[in-house]
């Protein structure tokens, strides 16, 4: 999500967590408890969708390469065990066929370096036949399955951003959908509250105003995380699911929040927060159980962070 998305996003988790805190007041007019369902429902849609839409696509290339050379290795090893097998059997055509050096396999496309490993399987002889030559039946299985994972490694980024592009589509959808059920209903049933519960919908419209930090007041902490280092940034007396908390980061570098049982150590679904930027969850969304709010700064440089909890 984009600043304008969180700030949006922060006011819905805001105006979710009012329902929660009120649903008693809420009684008086049934129908708004349906319609704060379907919002706590849009909301962990919305987490889902963002959490795709973010997601790191660096690791495909380093486990393609790796892969790729895996390949390499195997398939080296089974053509120069063809090849002295062809030598030592008079069989010019298929030493002809299998004879590839290293630089070769380096130098190949991806197309090309499937293809050859694929030719080199199927020209291999049945049985033990290669193994006084340096190569085992389980060399040949190893070297169809990396041509297999290979081809996978091939195909991931692409579905992998498809995904990306599909889940950025589902954000900006899924708000819509917030407005629209803020706009058609929630406002509206809302208002039936004005005149006798004044207080309530005042605190309402409180919580359905859009602000840049995701919180009104000042923040209730500001820390600074060391580098390389997990730290506990507040500490709640008791789990509670509506706890609403905000983060904004303030450094240069990335890091993750969450909330966990243990202080100082990560917890289980950890959220990324970018250099500038500012990002809210209930607790039920981080962790079914937990009163330590951590913040991990794996990089370099100490980092400072501005907390809210409501």
């Amino acid at each position: 999500m984009n600043r304008e998305q969180e700030s949006f996003f922060a006011m819905a988790l805001k105006v979710k967590n009012y329902g929660t805190k009120n649903a008693a007041t809420m009684t008086a007019v049934p129908a708004v408890a349906g319609v704060y369902t379907q919002l706590g429902t849009y909301i962990n849609q919305l987490i889902v969708a963002d959490t795709g839409s973010r997601a790191d696509l660096t690791g495909y290339a380093v486990a393609k390469l790796a892969k790729r050379q895996a390949l390499e290795a195997l398939a080296f090893k089974i053509s120069n065990a063809i090849t002295s097998y062809a030598v030592m059997n008079s069989d010019p055509v298929l030493r002809k066929r299998a004879d590839f050096g290293t630089s070769r396999w380096h130098g190949m496309t991806e197309d090309e370096l499937i293809t050859q490993a694929t030719i080199i399987k199927n020209l291999a002889p049945a049985g033990a036949a290669l193994v006084p030559f340096g190569a085992a039946a389980a060399d040949l299985t190893a070297l169809g399955t990396a041509i297999t994972a290979f081809l996978d490694a091939i195909s991931d980024p692409t579905l992998a951003i498809d995904q990306r592009k599909n889940d950025n589509q589902q954000v900006v959808a899924i708000i819509a959908s917030i407005r629209a059920l803020f706009d058609d209903k929630l406002d509206v049933l809302m208002r039936s509250f004005a005149v006798n519960s004044p207080v309530v919908f005042s605190l309402y419209e409180s919580a359905r105003a859009i602000d840049a930090n995701g919180a009104v007041e000042g923040p209730l902490a500001t820390v600074s995380v060391p580098p390389a280092t997990t730290m506990t940034v507040h500490t709640a007396t008791a789990y509670d699911a509506d706890t609403f908390y905000t983060l904004q980061n303030e450094g240069s570098g990335a890091v993750q929040f969450s909330l966990s049982d243990t202080t100082d150590h990560e917890g289980p679904d950890p959220v990324q927060l970018a250099a500038n930027e500012t990002r809210s969850r209930l607790a039920s969304n981080l962790a079914p159980s937990g009163v330590y709010l951590v913040v991990n700064n794996p990089g370099s440089a100490a980092v400072m962070v501005k907390v809210w909890v409501e």
